[in-house]
């Protein structure tokens, strides 16, 4: 058997030819699919748009342009000329959800000559248009009411917000895509058709008629409103400030907002033209701030809040109400398909509330006789009126279908500025004889305060007279008490002083009493050998051989015994003086004196008075005294209480630390002198307990004492600091440290 390739020569189809028309044709049909969305995949361009004149304002019918809607936002401008979803669609749609709508069309000049046009659009906030020359090179504009304006293009120096320029050269054809966008806070794209308008048309109709020949005039007269409106702001905020009322601040921040929502766009393009999207977004609120504010300076102004509680805390209520039907009808834009006329409709009413709530309270105000609430009441009533009417116009129209004539509609804004600027020049006056008022009730209350102040210091001025005389007759008398107290304070003190070193001298009993006693022992010694020399003398007289040679030798020792007996009654004689001069009061009279002699006596007097009340002490006395120094002019009395209670608090101390020393410790007092430059000085240094610093500046301080009760009066070194700076003109210092001893220095100066 011979194989035969298959193929559709021959093969034998059941059916015959029958069968083979129904195949070719399954063929035929599925290549047809195959190439059918080819054909779904982009629509075709609408027809080209013809531009025949060149003095008009040309408007795009809905059969030469396309609409895509961006619902997302995101979409790119090469997504854009690849999108399949391009759909003509109606000039107006109030229905439409997005934010974002993409326009396309073709326009062609067919004028012989060049054409200079805007393309423009009034709806959206930012308006880009990309277009394609007769090169196939693409082009970008950009401007819109958002868009700063340093990035808007310039023509002929003007920065245009709704309109971009194209030129066409005669029989140019441009394919153009327009992007048009609102701002979040606005309704969606709902107006998409493409709008012209000839630069001659433009600039030599409108441009000539309006800004050149009568835009100047508007433009000045909204300036002289503005600095109007803001010197008022000035003005309340400077009376608040005078007389913290707070009213004057309500109605200048009500002032202010107004200002700043009835001229938006000139104050935005004066001060803020590079931030529009800021100021446009802040500009929602502006509206409901002024009204917030304006609503609280009324109830401030007729003191509402006092005597109308339930009714301001109503006001308040719907207030806060309001301004938050405000913010929900500011993000109600962000989600498509909810409507924001309920919400604008519930705003409209809801100021109207206030209103009528406002005007109520007013009233009640004026029928208990407030002349406040008259003034407040012939301010708001025009502009009150004019909002209620509003009100029943728009539900007249909105349920019954009635509407107001054009030429009533077109009066309606400058009836509605009348009413704010009757209100504005009305409440101002009423704050500004309020202020008269007060100033008036500020000068009486200062003239009434002022003839008190006068009643007052008259009244005053009897009672101190009245107390004078009483309190001189006390003076008088407490003058009388003061001066035997101080007499008797000052018997008191010179009694103290004096038992203080009455005290020191007690100290010095036991030491005067050992120095007396060795001068006396020494008298009575040789006075019981002078008197046993006399008997000898006597008995060798009596001899018939008297010795010549043994009596005078008899005689001269009697005689050197007397010296001595002499010698030594002397030195017992300067002791008691010394005691003597030291317990009596100084004359204060200054004298030379031996003051090495003044130290070496005090000390040892002080050592021996220790000594002879505890025998068992032992010090070690280190004197070193400089020769140079001779006589000095001191009151020696004096010096010497200074000198003995040093003396005294060294060997105190030594004597404690001696007790309480755990490790062997020989006490050492030392007294020095030392002649210097127009100086003399004494110190006074022991290795006993040491002061702390707390304790060296409180150390000169009368009654201040360290030791025991009963053992120190603590006015030694008082007393002793006074003789040495007061009485001498020198100084006493003291340096010590805790554990290592104490140093005092005398400096006396040399004259």
């Amino acid at each position: 058997m011979k194989n035969v390739p298959v193929t559709p020569n021959n093969v034998r189809w059941p059916g015959g030819f029958f069968s083979s028309f129904i195949i070719q044709g399954a063929f035929l049909l599925i290549c047809w699919l195959a190439f059918l969305p080819t054909g779904f995949a982009q629509q075709p361009w609408p027809p080209v748009f013809e531009f025949k004149t060149d003095s008009a304002r040309i408007t795009v019918d809905s059969t030469h342009y396309q609409v895509l809607e961006d619902l997302t936002q995101k979409l790119t401008f090469e997504q854009v000329r690849r999108s399949p979803d391009f759909r003509y669609d109606t000039p107006s749609d109030p229905k439409r959800t997005a934010h974002v709508c993409w326009v396309r069309f073709r326009v062609r000049n067919s004028l012989p000559h060049a054409l200079d046009l805007y393309s423009l659009n009034f709806y959206a906030s930012y308006l880009d248009l990309y277009w394609q020359d007769s090169t196939q090179r693409w082009h970008h504009q950009k401007t819109g009411d958002l868009v700063p304006e340093n990035q808007i293009s310039d023509r002929h120096g003007s920065k245009e917000r709704a309109r971009l320029f194209l030129h066409l050269k005669p029989g140019e054809q441009l394919t153009l895509y327009q992007r048009l966008e609102t701002a979040y806070w606005h309704p969606a794209m709902s107006e998409v058709q493409p709008q012209f308008q000839t630069e001659q048309n433009r600039f030599h109709a409108f441009y000539q008629s309006t800004w050149v020949e009568k835009g100047w005039k508007l433009d000045y007269f909204d300036g002289i409103m503005i600095g109007i409106l803001l010197l008022a702001v000035c003005y309340n905020l400077l009376i608040f400030v005078s007389i913290r009322d707070t009213v004057y601040l309500y109605f200048a921040i009500c002032l202010l907002f107004f200002t700043l929502d009835r001229n938006q766009y000139g104050i935005q393009q004066a001060f803020l033209p590079n931030q529009p999207y800021l100021f446009k977004l802040a500009g929602n609120f502006f509206f409901t701030v002024f009204f917030f504010f304006f609503i609280q300076s009324i109830l401030k102004f007729i003191q509402a809040r006092l005597e109308l509680r339930r009714l301001n805390l109503a006001i308040t209520f719907f207030l806060i109400v309001s301004l938050g039907v405000n913010i929900i009808q500011f993000f109600i834009f962000r989600f498509p398909g909810s409507s924001p006329y309920g919400f604008q409709f519930g705003m409209e009413i809801l100021i109207r509330v206030i209103y009528i709530l406002t005007t109520i309270a007013v009233v009640k105000k004026i029928r208990r006789g407030s002349s406040d609430a008259r003034f407040a009441l012939l301010a708001t009533l025009p502009l009150f009126s004019y909002w209620l009417f509003t009100l029943s116009t728009h539900l007249f129209g909105r349920y019954f279908g009635l509407k107001l004539s054009q030429s009533f509609r077109a009066a309606m804004p400058y009836v509605e500025g009348f009413c704010f600027a009757w209100l504005i020049i009305s409440f101002s006056g009423a704050l500004f004889n309020r202020y008269n008022l007060a100033r008036k009730r500020v000068a009486q209350q200062a003239i009434e305060k002022e003839q008190l102040e006068k009643e007052r210091e008259i009244e005053r001025n009897r009672i101190i007279a009245s107390q004078n005389e009483r309190l001189e007759q006390q003076v008088k008398e407490r003058t009388a008490q003061l001066q035997t107290s101080l007499e008797e304070l000052k018997a008191a003190q010179n009694q103290l002083i004096q038992q203080e070193k009455l005290a020191s001298l007690g100290e010095l009993t036991a030491g005067i009493a050992h120095e007396i006693q060795n001068p006396l022992n020494f008298v009575n010694n040789f006075s019981d050998v002078s008197a046993e020399l006399v008997s000898e003398l006597e008995d060798e007289r009596q001899k018939p051989d008297r010795d010549t040679e043994l009596e005078q030798e008899l005689l001269g020792d009697l005689k050197q015994n007397l010296q001595k007996i002499s010698h030594h009654g002397r030195r017992a004689s300067q002791i008691v003086r010394s005691m003597l001069a030291h317990s009596r009061t100084s004359a204060g009279e200054r004298q030379p004196t031996h003051l090495n002699g003044l130290c070496d006596e005090y000390l040892r007097l002080a050592y021996h008075g220790l000594r002879a009340k505890d025998n068992t002490f032992n010090c070690e006395l280190i004197t070193d005294f400089d020769a140079r120094i001779g006589l000095v002019n001191i009151v020696p009395q004096e010096m010497g209480r200074v000198l003995l209670n040093l003396f005294n608090n060294a060997f105190y101390t030594v004597q404690e630390k001696q007790k309480t020393a755990s490790e062997p410790y020989k006490p050492v007092v030392s007294v020095q002198t030392k002649a210097g430059d127009r100086r003399i000085e004494i110190r006074v240094i022991d290795n006993g307990m040491g002061m702390p610093a707390l304790v060296q500046e409180k150390v000169f301080q009368p009654f201040f004492t360290t030791k025991p009760t009963g053992e120190g009066t603590g006015l030694g070194l008082s007393l002793s600091y006074d003789i040495v700076t007061k009485g001498h003109n020198g100084t006493l210092t003291v340096t010590s440290q805790p554990g290592n001893g104490t140093e005092f220095v005398i400096t006396l100066p040399v004259t």
